[in-house]
């Protein structure tokens, strides 16, 4: 036991494994982990400065948000000059929990590491979750929503970000971003034909997660038996083995490679724990001047003397922009708000949204495990089920209306080990499914092995919006999806064709070798439509259907003459001088592919915008 304890990560020492679930393999690796750390103290990250923060205190750059596009900004920022830069993150250090690959979806319950939020109940959606809410984790700590995603990196289809130049955003085309998607890339894969696709020398590691596991290879012949044989990667429909930033068995979220203290960390300021107020705007001049920040009790004003730059995401940056008084101007004088800028800032919302579709198949496609094996098997060799995240890499993208290359539906997987409960029940309190319906799923699974299919719309037409609630920051602000909501119903259209899809799967000879077949999960709305007929399916989809955790297009890019536009080309806020919007937010259009690796992307060519014009104005 003492060599194995002395051979855990020493990377993971920043705090406790959280037992919130209360499983007994939780309680066994906290043990292990707090062994290790009584000896270790690796010091991953920079130091937490916020206690010598003073109010007047005056920073070169202001970065709100500690995630994927903060970190990367960040990062470029200190890299170039001898700049003064201050890093908000209203969260802490990631803990342990995070670290681990295999224990995702613990991660998306940590209260004090996700924001907790829930939607609107609407009676189009998330009928079937408890109180008629979908549950929207994002991350609330270092890293943001990189320490508790599912670490898939893809880059887009040529045509989503075309289409965002042809919106009048110049710059955004394809061709040009590439190298900014290759500069925060390094891929580890030695042999590989995609070595001069990718980025080699960035901060990301990529590597490839594949085994000869009999679920994952049926799952890959059956795409293979309908057709489905070339790569997403080169721009076609098709399946692929994602790649995704783990490296040795270890997530690596953003702020870690970013910011981390093997980096220059000399001239930035991180405080966390930190809430922005507001954003202080000079009304006379239009311009930001700084931000009000609340760390414990104590309130204070910060000042920038080059930009503010928001990366809080897309539900955080736009509230915070409502509450510094740019937002639609009715809504903000509800709420008894000075308008200062009236822009559409929280319209527009678009997201992944997605149907899971259960199956069951036969005990052969899954071998056994034993809970001490695969702890074992992480902590002495970094392998086995705790370094890695299954089938979720497994990615089938496809389109249903014109079998061209550009796909309108996603399919990603999970499989669930025969009366292995625990992981199980762990990822219906993520997505705050009935109890009724998670009771039917356990129970089938403690008779056989489960898959879930996740069926996902990446050209969403619905469209949602955030609103305040009220004028507090630490109030949530109102989450209305707007899913299924377009007028045509083309988002339930292709998802139901992913059922079909998912059936057409299930029915190749690859899959009738594990007998896998449908399950119905007893969706008490649902049960007056025969089950596997259309109109069941649209009822499960308004009752079952949930995020996929990539909110985006809050805060949209666009020109001036853009009606529904936030941010110019350039990010900056319409109208206001020396803010900017660096995240998810600003995507005129949602990416059809999971929107870790874009982000990135526009962290790094927003990073280089503001790099470009302060250089500039300091030479001349």
């Amino acid at each position: 036991m003492n060599s194995l304890i002395h051979q855990l990560p020493a990377s993971s020492c920043a705090a406790n494994i959280d037992s919130q679930s209360g499983n007994l393999f939780l309680l066994l690796l906290n043990t292990l982990f707090a062994s290790q750390c009584a000896l270790k103290n690796p010091n991953l990250y920079p130091e937490d400065k916020a206690a010598n923060l003073r109010d007047g205190d005056h920073f070169d750059f202001i970065v709100v948000g500690a995630g994927s596009a903060g970190s990367v900004v960040t990062r470029r920022l200190m890299e170039t000059r001898k700049w003064k830069i201050l890093l908000v993150e209203a969260g802490g250090f990631p803990s342990i929990t995070t670290e681990i690959p295999g224990l995702l979806f613990n991660t998306e319950l940590i209260s004090d590491e996700t924001w907790g939020y829930f939607t609107e109940p609407s009676e189009k959606s998330c009928k079937g979750f408890k109180n008629g809410s979908c549950h929207w984790p994002r991350g609330k700590l270092l890293g943001g929503c990189s320490s508790i995603n599912g670490m898939i990196y893809i880059r887009g289809y040529k045509e989503n970000y075309d289409s965002w130049c042809e919106s009048g955003n110049e710059g955004w085309d394809n061709d040009n971003l590439k190298q900014y998607f290759k500069r925060s890339e390094r891929l580890m894969e030695e042999q590989t034909k995609y070595k001069n696709m990718y980025g080699n020398e960035g901060s990301i590691p990529l590597t490839r997660y594949q085994n000869n596991e009999t679920i994952r290879n049926i799952l890959l012949q059956s795409a293979n038996e309908l057709g489905y044989n070339k790569q997403p990667e080169e721009g076609h429909t098709g399946f692929v083995e994602s790649l995704q930033n783990i490296e040795g068995g270890i997530r690596y979220n953003a702020a870690k490679i970013l910011i981390g203290r093997t980096t220059v960390t000399d001239k930035i300021t991180l405080a966390l724990n930190a809430h922005v107020q507001k954003i202080m705007i000079d009304n006379k001049n239009m311009k930001a001047e700084g931000i009000e920040l609340k760390i414990g009790e104590k309130t204070m004003k910060i000042y920038s003397d080059r930009e503010v730059i928001l990366s809080a995401g897309a539900i955080n940056s736009p509230q915070i922009l409502m509450l510094s008084g740019i937002g639609p101007a009715e809504h903000l004088r509800e709420k008894g708000i000075e308008v200062i800028q009236d822009l559409k800032v929280g319209e527009n919302l678009q997201d992944h949204v997605y149907l899971p579709m259960f199956s069951k198949f036969s005990d052969q496609a899954i071998k056994p495990t034993e809970l001490t094996d695969d702890i074992y098997q992480y902590f002495v060799h970094k392998k086995g089920f705790f370094s890695n995240t299954g089938l979720l890499n497994i990615l089938g993208f496809l389109n249903t209306k014109n079998h061209t290359n550009y796909p309108d539906l996603q399919i990603m997987y999970y499989s669930f080990p025969k009366n292995n409960v625990a992981v199980l029940e762990t990822f219906l309190k993520v997505i705050n499914l009935d109890e009724n319906i998670s009771q039917q799923l356990i129970s089938h699974n403690k008779q056989s092995n489960i898959l879930v299919s996740y069926i996902i719309a990446v050209q969403p037409k619905s469209r949602g919006k955030i609103l305040l609630k009220n004028a507090d920051l630490l109030s949530k602000p109102s989450i209305f999806t707007g899913y299924f909501t377009d007028e045509k119903n083309e988002d339930m259209k292709a998802l139901l064709e992913g059922v079909r899809f998912v059936e057409a799967q299930l029915r190749t000879n690859a899959f009738k070798t594990i007998n896998a077949e449908v399950l119905d999960i007893g969706i008490p709305n649902c049960k007056n439509f025969e089950f596997n007929s259309d109109a069941y399916w649209k009822c499960a989809m308004m009752n079952t259907a949930t995020t996929l955790y990539h909110p985006t297009s809050t805060c949209k890019m666009g020109p001036k003459n853009d009606q529904h536009a936030v941010v110019d080309s350039r990010l900056k806020v319409h109208g206001i001088k020396n803010l900017r919007v660096i995240d998810a937010s600003i995507m005129p259009k949602i990416v059809s592919v999971n929107t870790q690796s874009s982000v990135f992307m526009i962290g790094q060519k927003g990073a280089e915008m503001i790099i470009e014009e302060h250089l500039s104005s300091e030479n001349n």
